[in-house]
């Protein structure tokens, strides 16, 4: 052992410090989930949002729409067509059961979510898959499916090439015994 301590000078050694401070973090890979409104909008945040402030939108909406329900002579082609900004919609069916009942406003349509305000000035994301949404104008309820609304709405308009899900199952032949 004495002669470890022979071997070792003190004046040949180095000390690195460690600066926790001058440390560069790396960046971690991007999101990719769709931000919402209130993360995109700047300075905006949830305390501003307002649903009093928000309903002069529906009534835009209403005039809008009601310009869609005369000039189109076909009411399917257009639904799908329609813009949502500032409908009041309720989430009929739901894969999330806490979902189910939500209404309000929508602020915001991205490809797969609706952004709505609630009366309670609460921002709701709700997504379109798999989802029933439903609206009243006029005294006629209107039926959307989200599964079909599970693109921007710009893009609705346009043939779709992939494959086509119907929201209903037909029925099934009944195997015969005897033909087989």
């Amino acid at each position: 052992m004495t002669d470890l301590k022979r071997d070792f000078d003190t004046s040949e050694c180095m000390f690195l410090q460690l600066d926790p401070c001058g440390k560069k973090v790396k960046p971690g890979p991007k999101s990719t989930a769709p931000q919402n409104l209130v993360k995109r909008a700047g300075g905006l945040k949830k305390e501003d949002l307002k649903y009093a402030e928000f309903v002069p939108l529906y009534d835009l909406w209403c005039g809008y729409f009601s310009q869609v329900l005369a000039s189109a002579p076909r009411l399917d082609e257009r639904l799908l067509k329609v813009d949502l900004h500032g409908c009041i919609l309720v989430v009929c069916d739901s894969p999330n059961p806490s979902q189910i009942g939500v209404h309000g406003i929508v602020l915001h349509e991205s490809k797969s979510t609706f952004q709505m305000l609630t009366k309670k000035d609460k921002l709701a994301v709700i997504q379109k898959e798999h989802t029933t949404f439903q609206f009243v104008f006029e005294g006629r309820v209107f039926t959307l499916f989200g599964s079909a609304l599970c693109q921007r709405s710009f893009a609705r308009g346009k043939k779709f090439k992939g494959r086509l899900e119907l929201p209903f199952f037909l029925p099934q032949p009944a195997a015969n015994s005897e033909h087989a």
